[in-house]
């Protein structure tokens, strides 16, 4: 895989996406931020804002023409039809075999399902539970890896627990899914993110993170 250089971050103004900035400006990646509305992203010489809908492909199309790989930060919590992270994934997937880009990471829910996962009965019996009352939110992260694993892309999604502010960036990757109540820090997952945009070891790969 090509050295990388542009890197296109969806979802850029939220909670991990500010961090993805940050970390991979500091690693020397010339970044691509696109956010909807406002933003709290610091000025930088290789910082290049692109205000956009997801929904749009022209506005995804004009984020990523230069781009040379996509990191997602999208989340369908608090929208309107929870349908995020898979409305933009066709859209991303489309405009990136149009510019011949590869590398794509996306970070959902450690509860969205992967082809070929081995789900333990309690897995099973929180899946079905998340889905009583978040059912749209769990399919639209199903629906967002599908889309990638059809994709043939070089693809890793990170599958996280739930996030805490805590300053760590430790991490671990791997094929074990964590317990209901595991927790991760924020920023263990925004450096995860970026650690993968080089990297030729989790390609089409849905990881959980520890």
């Amino acid at each position: 895989m090509k050295r990388i250089k542009n890197v296109v971050v969806f979802g850029a103004g939220g909670k991990v996406g500010s961090l993805v900035v940050q970390y991979a400006l500091a690693d020397g990646y010339h970044v691509i931020a696109f956010v909807h509305r406002h933003h709290s992203l610091p000025s930088d010489p290789n910082l290049q804002i692109v205000t956009g809908d997801i929904y749009n492909r022209a506005d995804i199309e004009k984020a990523m023409k230069d781009a040379d790989a996509v990191i997602s930060c999208l989340s369908s919590w608090g929208t309107q039809y929870k349908d995020v992270l898979a409305t933009a994934m066709s859209n991303i997937v489309a405009v990136a075999k149009r510019y011949g880009i590869s590398r794509i990471i996306s970070v959902t829910g450690a509860d969205a399902r992967a082809p070929g996962d081995d789900l333990s009965a309690l897995h099973r019996l929180t899946y079905v539970a998340l889905h009583i009352v978040a059912s749209k939110i769990i399919s639209d992260g199903d629906l967002h890896i599908k889309i990638l694993h059809n994709s043939r892309l070089k693809w890793t999604v990170i599958r996280s627990p739930v996030m805490t502010p805590r300053n760590s960036t430790d991490y671990v990757l791997n094929s074990h899914r964590p317990t209901p109540w595991a927790m991760v820090s924020r920023r263990g997952v925004a450096r995860a993110m970026v650690d993968q945009i080089d990297s030729t070891h989790n390609l089409q790969r849905a990881l959980y993170i520890h």
